[in-house]
């Protein structure tokens, strides 16, 4: 496969090295138009260790933050490939299991307010847990400050999985927050744990008045949502305001919800998920129980399961315009669906022929370029652009 380079120069000067497949990281971009034509895939940066998440500077598109699971957060120029280790005061992770250092969000202020929002996984008495940090961002500097945590979802459990871990800023300027089941999936029905929940916080940490659970003593007054299973992807739509999210299921049932306040999205006892191995049902169907939430999409057939979740709103690609993508870590392909209000149209799959486990996927504002992390030991960051 040819590598095309975003510099004329290096690839005239590259090229006997980018035929043997060789590559240049940082420098460079993989072209290569797919099956349906139009597009381009670029080659942004290579060999990150297993990125989670990426988050573009709302000042400076063209630079990104991007969280490695062992404990990295890096600052990329977009443009150029350099990739800049950030220092200072960043989280003690467990990077044991799904855990690690997760997700990354910019307060939506921001450079007025330079607060990072970062979710990771971090160990305490009596095991592992989701937790959410912010801290100042010193771009000059490469380093975060004044690091402070804002959420420990607990209790604390041994499990090293199902730590969910997406956050979304709503219009209300509040900090949304994914918490999976932990693997414990009787927990997502428990109004007294944060496990197989989404959170709701004020940008500080305190809780907002109107959550739906404030008024109840033994309730954790940050749940918004529950009965999820592991919601790795999340995403605000930008016409109607609302935020979707999509979650693992067991062996089938993968789902796309859009979040209700005080919502209760069913798992265990209301999906289309199957045990594993037996196949045999787990609760009752979504349609079959009034008291759940029924998802807007699931994939009823062995896990796709989806990660990371972006909506298509820009002329960059005129034909994706009101779309939705959602990366594919087992079916290992990035899912694109044109929206029908609230519905989902027919699948289109790209980047199927690359066999890559998509982590991620971002819109970039001012230009409509998709930039899709791929989760490997030693993984690419790339764009899909249109073909020149």
């Amino acid at each position: 496969m040819a590598w095309r380079s975003g510099a004329l120069w290096l690839a005239a000067a590259c090229s006997a090295l980018l035929l043997s497949g060789c590559f240049n990281s940082g420098n460079g971009a993989d072209s290569t138009p797919e099956p349906s034509g139009g597009i381009t895939v670029e080659l942004v940066v290579e060999g990150l260790e297993h990125p989670w998440s990426l988050a573009f500077l709302p000042d400076d598109n063209s630079r990104a933050l991007i969280t490695e699971r062992p404990g990295r957060l890096l600052l990329v120029d977009l443009n150029t490939g350099d990739t800049h280790v950030i220092g200072g005061e960043i989280p003690d992770v467990a990077a044991r299991g799904q855990g690690g250092l997760l997700d990354v969000v910019l307060h939506p202020d921001y450079p007025n307010y330079p607060w990072v929002y970062l979710s990771y996984a971090a160990a305490g008495e009596g095991g592992y847990a989701t937790h959410v940090a912010r801290a100042e961002l010193d771009t000059d500097g490469l380093e975060l400050r004044q690091l402070e945590t804002l959420l420990v979802a607990e209790p604390f459990t041994t499990g090293t999985g199902h730590f969910g871990s997406r956050m979304v800023f709503g219009t209300d300027g509040l900090l949304y927050i994914t918490v999976g089941d932990r693997r414990n999936r009787d927990s997502a029905q428990d109004l007294g744990s944060h496990h197989g929940k989404t959170l709701r916080l004020e940008p500080d940490g305190s809780i907002p008045e109107d959550n739906p659970f404030t008024d109840a003593a033994d309730i954790p007054h940050a749940i918004y949502s529950y009965g999820h299973r592991n919601p790795q992807g999340m995403a605000l739509h930008p016409e109607t305001t609302r935020i979707w999210i999509n979650e693992h299921g067991e062996q089938a049932g993968d789902e796309v919800n859009i979040l209700e306040s005080g919502g209760n999205f069913g798992w265990p006892i209301a999906t289309y998920g199957r045990e594993y191995g037996s196949g045999a049902p787990i609760g009752e169907l979504p349609p079959d129980n009034p008291d759940t939430v029924d998802p807007v999409h699931y994939w009823d057939e062995a896990a796709f399961p989806p990660s990371g979740m972006a909506f298509y709103f820009h002329d960059g690609f005129p034909e994706w315009n009101g779309s939705v993508f959602i990366g594919g870590l087992g079916r290992r392909y990035l899912a694109r669906f044109p929206l029908n209000g609230e519905r989902l149209g027919q699948e289109e799959r790209l980047l199927q022929d690359r066999n890559w486990r998509i982590r991620d996927v971002r819109v970039r504002p001012d230009n409509g370029h998709v930039y899709v992390l791929v989760d490997a030991a030693s993984a690419p960051l790339v764009r899909l652009v249109p073909e020149e």
